[in-house]
């Protein structure tokens, strides 16, 4: 659980989930600061640059860098993990134990993975929302107050649950089809490296098919935009 959060190693070479959602939500959300705030200086809307901090990251970036982040480190491990217990034989010493291999195997990773994604990207949403907040008062020189009007007025408490729906959808969808790569991998350890590629573009693939159907499901094909005032 510690090592599935935090990592084993280096924050970054081996950093857990908590550590690559915070760095690539610290990355994600300067980047979407600055080309929100370019793109919309252009026809004098620079100020409304917290429209997109709270209706495009909450919506769609934030739960897409969560997924990704967790699909290119801990999936990516737990196909790894999995599959060189499958070639070293581990696997089938479980089941002579008389134990299911795929509660204890896959089940665990599972809860594990939920566990640590769903406070991790609370933390990483607020961390996202500061730091577009930053580089548009610093280094745009715009004032705070306009941006966290916009901010306030966009997000609603719905959009966040609803984000946090999304990424823990993605969480299940990455951890299930990681481990299934992880569990039925043959030829030794190229035989795992390559599970690991193909569980890795898979899932990715997953993850957007995912972000349109549940984008629609949860705010329609027309959402409704609320300016409170």
């Amino acid at each position: 659980m510690n090592g599935l959060a935090w990592g084993r190693g280096s924050l970054i070479v081996d950093g857990g989930v908590v550590s690559v959602l915070l760095l690539l939500g610290i990355a994600v959300a300067a980047v979407v600061a600055i080309e929100s705030f370019s793109v919309l200086n252009i026809i004098g809307f620079g100020p409304l640059s917290g429209i997109v901090a709270g209706v495009g990251s909450i919506r769609e970036i934030a739960p897409l860098a969560g997924g990704i982040a967790f699909a290119a480190q801990a999936g990516c491990r737990m196909t790894a993990e999995i599959g060189a217990m499958r070639i070293s034989e581990e696997i089938d010493a479980v089941e002579a134990m008389a134990l299911r291999p795929i509660p204890f195997v896959i089940g665990t990773r599972l809860i594990g993975g939920l566990l640590c994604v769903i406070p991790g990207y609370v933390v990483t949403l607020v961390t996202t929302l500061f730091v577009m907040g930053v580089v548009i008062r610093v280094f745009h020189n715009q004032p705070g107050g306009t941006y966290s009007h916009y901010v306030v007025e966009f997000i609603t408490p719905r959009d966040l649950l609803y984000s946090v729906i999304k990424v823990t959808v993605y969480c299940i969808a990455v951890t299930l089809i990681h481990c299934y790569y992880g569990y039925f991998a043959t030829g030794g350890p190229v035989g795992v490296g390559r599970a690991s590629g193909r569980a890795v573009r898979a899932s990715l693939v997953m993850i957007l098919v995912l972000d349109f159907t549940l984008t629609v499901a949860l705010w329609g094909l027309r959402p409704v935009f609320v300016f409170k005032g």
